[in-house]
């Protein structure tokens, strides 16, 4: 199982946010590309970068920083603002190894389908939920949608990764929703990885229990607390004894 260290970039800086909140900030490093080196100096075999900014704003806004951190040489996994091919086509040029659709998701279904048809497993479906509903527009706004309703439509449309967040979980340090993540691998076809909660190396264990239909947990405000080291997550997610 994949642990990706998350960056999320807010004004310049690497951030936290509680359940997505843009008025419960913490700020963990004034520079990204600087946190992006310590996470590969902890061991990270992937990073997964958020433009919050873009996620807000609807239009990618810290590409700069993206180049930068791809130009480091570990994988990335990137969204906020994707909602267009134009940005789509910029991230894969600079090396960006998986790309993260959000809003796209349910506001453009043919964005979507054609991303899927160039870039093929590299896009990422970023489904954010809340109390079973898909939300959008940076988690500001909520729709009818249910995840695996979404999911089902999204599978048609091409779409072969999921990543998935729990917004009630995420920031918040109170561990995972192990049982939501088991019942939603247990009913999709595609890979996933999980996202919002992760608070001990028992929460990376027990995820790691529902098997190869989780493919990846991202983990943020744990690691930036040293509640655990990125170098025991990364050992915990292959199976090892810590």
């Amino acid at each position: 199982m994949i642990v990706f260290p998350a960056i999320d970039i807010l004004d310049g800086k690497a951030v936290r946010l509680l359940q997505g909140r843009l008025d419960a900030v913490t700020v963990y490093n004034d520079d990204p590309v600087d946190q992006a080196r310590r996470w590969i100096d902890q061991g990270a075999e992937w990073l997964h970068v958020v433009d919050l900014d873009g996620a807000v704003t609807g239009d990618a806004k810290n590409i700069e920083y993206l180049e930068r951190i791809a130009a480091l040489g570990t994988p990335v996994q990137t969204g906020g603002g994707l909602r267009s091919m134009e940005t789509l086509d910029r991230l894969h040029a600079i090396g960006i190894r998986r790309m993260v659709l959000g809003t796209a998701l349910v506001t453009q279904p043919a964005l979507v389908s054609e991303a899927c048809d160039r870039f093929g497993g590299s896009i990422v479906a970023g489904i954010d939920a809340r109390d079973g509903k898909v939300a959008i527009q940076g988690w500001r706004q909520g729709t009818e949608y249910g995840v695996l309703e979404l999911i089902r439509e999204l599978e048609l449309l091409g779409v072969k990764r999921l990543a998935y967040t729990d917004i009630s979980k995420d920031g918040m340090q109170t561990g995972v929703n192990y049982g939501a993540y088991r019942a939603l691998a247990g009913q999709i076809d595609i890979p996933m990885t999980a996202s919002g909660g992760v608070s001990t190396l028992e929460d990376i264990g027990d995820l790691l229990t529902i098997g190869m239909q989780l493919e990846g947990v991202i983990v943020g405000k744990a690691l930036y607390e040293n509640s655990f080291t990125l170098a025991d997550a990364i050992r915990v997610g292959n199976g090892e004894e810590v």
